[in-house]
């Protein structure tokens, strides 16, 4: 029987686990896209992706990037809306490698603490996230982790381009909260982003800010 402690501030019993992808379980790198897709000729790209990582646009006020994250267009109609950011007929497969550039590794570590949490807490999945990445994401091997692995050892995968919903939304939790039967108060969720961890809050969620690029070793230790 694992011994089993978290790091957090909560009071209440942990019996669930929302964890992020990219920046808790994935490192990511968005200036490798950048650099990629400025050399494929975008302008403004710079611009527009850090929107993607710090804007919480309204309805009606969301970019190209925003769109693709909620799966309100699909791979085509995003692919075909950065050839005209470009202004350039730029193929399908540069579009793809640009854009999965910033797609890093799976921390080794990560892969052998959730194997270890999935027998003691109901382990979920929440990322914001899209079709080109995902596809791209469960072809590959990042440090010796299959990610098709690592998304076994989910209950339940949420990605926001299937559910049409992005964090920080609060209608997205209250949704994961909802579908998978979990009492908020007993459930943490893991992010590296404190708008989206604040918004977790607010639905009665137990909340643990976690620093990109870092193991799960500083959240939980496991003996």
């Amino acid at each position: 029987m694992k011994n089993i402690k978290i790091n957090t501030k909560g009071g209440e019993k942990t019996e669930a686990i929302i964890f992020d992808l990219g920046g808790v379980l994935l490192n990511l790198n968005f200036s490798r896209s950048i650099e990629a897709f400025t050399r494929l000729g975008f302008k403004n790209v710079q611009q527009e992706l850090s929107k993607l990582l710090h804007a919480h646009p309204t309805p009606g006020n969301e970019n190209i990037f925003h769109l693709y994250e909620k799966g309100l267009i699909d791979s085509s109609r995003f692919r075909d809306g950065l050839r005209r950011m470009a202004g350039n007929d730029i193929a399908d497969s540069d579009i793809d490698m640009a854009w999965t550039a910033m797609l890093l590794d799976i921390h080794p570590e990560n892969a052998s603490i959730l194997e270890k949490l999935k027998d003691s807490y109901r382990l979920f999945l929440l990322s914001n996230t899209n079709a080109i990445h995902i596809e791209t994401l469960l072809k590959a091997r990042k440090n010796g982790v299959l990610f098709s692995d690592l998304v076994r050892l989910f209950r339940k995968v949420y990605y926001s381009h299937e559910v049409n919903m992005r964090k920080p939304d609060k209608e997205i939790f209250e949704h994961v909260i909802r579908d998978a039967g979990l009492k908020a108060e007993n459930s943490l969720f893991i992010d590296d982003s404190i708008p989206n961890i604040e918004a977790a809050g607010e639905t009665g969620l137990q909340v643990y800010h976690h620093q990109a690029g870092t193991s799960l070793a500083a959240v939980f230790e496991i003996t």
